[in-house]
């Protein structure tokens, strides 16, 4: 087992109230993350040189603080949660986002050669989304729900007839021992007198992440 080193970990969060952001905008930049990320072989964390960009795959090793996701309360490093409100018009209908949240702490990744940390000051992360819930008309949201609705001063009931709105619920997560894979720029850095290896945004792009097993297990 390989020992997290102590290192600071800032608290990044893009908190977004209300958005519209399309559905094919999502996950064609998915889409193009992972292509991006399959495009460069894996290299053991034991051969990283400062300096290259490099990709790495491993295991989530937590690296001190931890967070919860909003709509499961499970323990991760990264979240993606979304609320999307039904819209009616005459026959027709369609989703619109209404609230978006994203957070994340930098973490460590191990594989059978070593360990690197993850620093998450620029990233773009393809998260397998596996949490999917609603709430509507017979379906009243649950406090989970409802709280990540408030933070974003929504709620799941319309203000004239209190009746329940159609809301959908979606969240993706990075999870302690879940296995990744990352691109980013290797650098150096000394930590309590220790010198650990650290994966970066390059200057010129993000740093990019995914646990989408089209991404990780690409070699």
């Amino acid at each position: 087992m390989v020992s997290p080193v102590p290192l600071p970990l800032a608290v990044v969060a893009a908190v977004a109230a209300v958005t519209v952001v399309g559905v094919s905008f999502v996950f064609s930049s998915d889409a193009r993350t992972r292509r991006a990320l399959k495009k460069v072989p894996v290299t053991p964390i034991a051969g990283l040189q400062t300096g290259q960009l490099a990709r790495i795959r491993g295991r989530i090793v937590a690296g001190g603080d931890l967070l919860a996701a909003p709509l499961s309360e499970r323990t991760c490093v990264y979240y993606l949660a979304t609320a999307d409100q039904r819209r009616s018009s005459g026959n027709s209908s369609s989703w619109r986002e209404v609230a978006r949240e994203e957070r994340y702490v930098d973490f460590q990744v191990a594989d059978h050669t070593g360990a690197a940390w993850v620093r998450m000051s620029v990233p773009r992360v393809a998260v397998v989304r596996d949490l999917h819930t609603r709430s509507g008309t017979f379906d009243d949201a649950n406090a989970l729900e409802e709280g990540f609705l408030q933070r974003h001063g929504l709620q799941s009931t319309s203000a004239v007839l209190g009746l329940n709105l159609g809301m959908r619920y979606v969240e993706g997560a990075l999870e302690p021992g879940e296995e990744v894979t990352v691109l980013g720029l290797v650098r150096s850095e000394v930590i309590d007198g220790r010198s650990v290896l650290v994966l970066d945004a390059p200057t010129d792009g993000p740093l990019m992440i995914s646990d989408d097993p089209r991404a990780v297990q690409a070699q």
